[in-house]
């Protein structure tokens, strides 16, 4: 067997990779507010200060504005700050169906001249008047920036965004974002869109700043604005999580005032019941008082009839003393006209009592219509509120899955961006430049990759990672890093072995086996095991890699497959800084003893 060991500083780098980019959808009811925007390319001031300020003082200029703001982010209102900076809190909660928005305004003696500078100001404000985090506010200002440059002077797009009370604060000279530095004081006007101002994470609208303009803008980046696009994309994850969980409380709101409404239609069903049967009662009493009216009226008139005949009867008594006929009658007369006048007043007396009665009972059809009434009336005034509930609801709903929408189309895209940049670097880098070693650290003996053209010798590349040892890496084709760091991307066929660590026992520092990709040159895996400082690192050529790890308190002789999994440790003790000497025969070692050991080459025995 061959013994190798790479002790040179430059290894040739061969790159052979297949990639499978998975389509991406255009979404075709997609509408573009505008034309060809351009390509955004900030142009900042690169000359000398007079002064120059720490980037916490200038991110305290957007906290000294935003201050003023969160006093009071539901009134409209002006702010400024030294005369520089000004904001206009542009609300109207009367106007429906557009935006609010704060207006940050660069007065002509602003001194601000690079984005990233302008981005801190913004950031600062964000954070000072809503409360957004550092990372939250520096991510929604950087869109801010693009999105105002992308529609610098494109009056009529804020004018069919944003409320009344936000555009009349506007010019078409200087709405937006020039990407010149030194248009700015003076001529600029920032249009912050807010969704809500005391929506917490959803107070500026993140769906507005990052429109299709904008992040194709970002797209034209040499690094597709991947990362901060990324960032926003967690956003609103974050604001679908919040809405759905507003949207499950809202849901057990409408729930209660759905039973409160079933609750209420069933007392106004008993109300109209007991209305209907009151009326009922009431109609056949009134049909009562009228019978008994018609009654007393006949009783009347057959009273006046039989006085009447009485009357006559007694005026032919009168007139015939002697006529015991007349006599008779007269008496008989009067007395009939006698029961008359008392059947008279019964019927009057039944009449009202009968009245009274129906008079009664129309009070109480009265008093059940208007409980009734005031049932259906409770009724639609419950139905009201569960239309709200549930209007509530909706609204929480749509918007979490607006922006779970939005957020999994961006994934998509910027998957396929990551895709396009791998490609391309693979692309130059394939065949174009080779991969070396450079000592970092003399006295720990540590060097660190870097990556080196083939045309002229430039460094193009170097390795975060500088804690190399003994100056060896060792090339392995397609290893298995199932559990490689989640952000990291499988760049290359090609990637090194290589002992990893400064060595030292402070913090977190440990030597390990580690597996550093061609193309980032990152660590994307580590060996479970702890390595020996001054371990040597050799390879049998068969992809088996052997190194000294620890052991308890002992020092073992180590072989890796690949992948960085441990296949087989030696049961003998060695020094740490022993040297591997394979051969066909065994692996030779020094043991902890001192004595020379020979090591089967299968498990790793000692063979004498």
């Amino acid at each position: 067997m061959k013994l190798t060991r790479f002790m040179a500083a430059f290894a040739a780098l061969s790159l052979t990779a297949m990639f499978s980019a998975a389509a991406l959808g255009v979404d075709e009811n997609e509408i573009r507010v505008t034309g060809d925007v351009g390509t955004i390319q900030f142009e900042n001031y690169t000359g000398p200060h007079t002064v120059i300020e720490t980037a916490d003082a200038i991110t305290e200029i957007g906290r000294g504005l935003g201050r003023q703001v969160s006093r009071s982010v539901t009134r409209e209102g002006s702010f400024n700050l030294n005369g520089k900076y000004s904001i206009i809190h542009a609300i109207d909660e009367n106007e429906k169906g557009k935006f609010d928005a704060d207006i940050l305004i660069l007065n002509p003696n602003a001194s601000v001249d690079h984005i990233r500078n302008l981005r801190r100001i913004i950031a600062g404000y964000l954070q000072a008047a809503y409360g957004y985090n550092s990372n939250d506010a520096t991510t929604i200002a950087t869109f801010v920036t693009v999105y105002n440059a992308v529609y610098r002077q494109k009056l009529d797009v804020f004018q069919d965004r944003y409320k009344t009370v936000v555009t009349k604060n506007l010019t078409k000279e200087k709405c937006g974002l020039s990407t010149k530095w030194n248009e700015w004081p003076g001529n600029t006007q920032i249009v912050i869109p807010l969704n809500d101002v005391t929506g917490g994470l959803s107070t500026v609208d993140t769906s507005v700043i990052s429109d299709r303009n904008v992040v194709d803008n970002m797209r034209e980046e040499n690094d597709k604005g991947v990362d901060v696009r990324q960032d926003m994309v967690d956003i609103k994850e974050r604001e679908a999580e919040q809405a759905a969980d507003k949207a499950a409380e809202a849901q057990e709101k409408a729930d209660k005032e759905k039973q409160k409404l079933a609750e209420q239609q069933k007392a106004e069903q008993q109300a109209q019941k007991d209305a209907s049967s009151a009326q009922k009662n009431a109609d056949k009493a009134d049909s009562a008082a009228d019978e008994a009216k018609k009654k007393a009226d006949e009783a009347k008139k057959q009273a006046e009839e039989a006085q009447k005949k009485a009357d006559e009867a007694k005026k032919q008594a009168g007139a015939n003393p002697d006529d015991e006929a007349a006599q008779a009658a007269a008496k008989k007369a009067a007395e009939d006209a006698k029961k008359a006048e008392d059947a008279k007043k019964k019927a009057e007396q039944d009449a009202i009592a009968a009245q009274k009665a129906a008079d009664e009972a129309a009070k109480k059809a009265e008093e059940a219509a208007k409980k009734a009434q005031e049932e259906a009336e409770a009724t639609a005034a419950q139905q009201d509120k569960l239309n709200e509930a549930e209007a509530e609801v909706k609204e929480h709903q749509d918007f979490a899955d607006k922006k779970e929408s939005e957020a999994q189309t961006e994934r998509t895209e910027i998957a396929k961006d990551k895709q396009a940049l791998l490609e391309e670097a693979l692309a130059v880098d394939e065949g174009n430049s080779i991969i070396g070693l450079k000592v970092v650290n003399e006295t720990k003996d540590l060097s660190q990759m870097v990556k080196v053209s083939m045309a002229d010798g430039s460094t193009l590349k170097v390795s975060p990672v500088n804690v190399v040892h003994e100056r060896t890496i060792l090339p392995v084709v397609s290893p298995v890093i199932e559990d490689a760091k989640e952000s990291s991307v499988q760049t290359s066929s090609i990637y090194y072995v290589a002992i990893c660590g400064d060595g030292s026992a402070s913090g977190n520092n440990a030597v390990k086996l580690c597996l550093l990709d061609s193309m980032n040159m990152e660590i994307q895996k580590e060996s479970n095991e702890m390595v020996a400082n001054d371990s040597v690192l050799v390879t049998d050529g068969n992809g088996g890699y052997y190194c000294v790890i620890q052991d308890g308190s002992n020092y073992v002789v180590a072989k890796y497959n690949k992948s960085l999994q441990l296949q087989v440790k030696s049961p003998v003790a060695v020094e740490s800084n022993t040297p591997i000497v394979l051969s066909e025969r065994g692996i030779v070692v020094v043991a902890a003893s001192g004595s020379i050991v020979l090591l089967d080459n299968r498990n790793l025995d000692s063979s004498f």
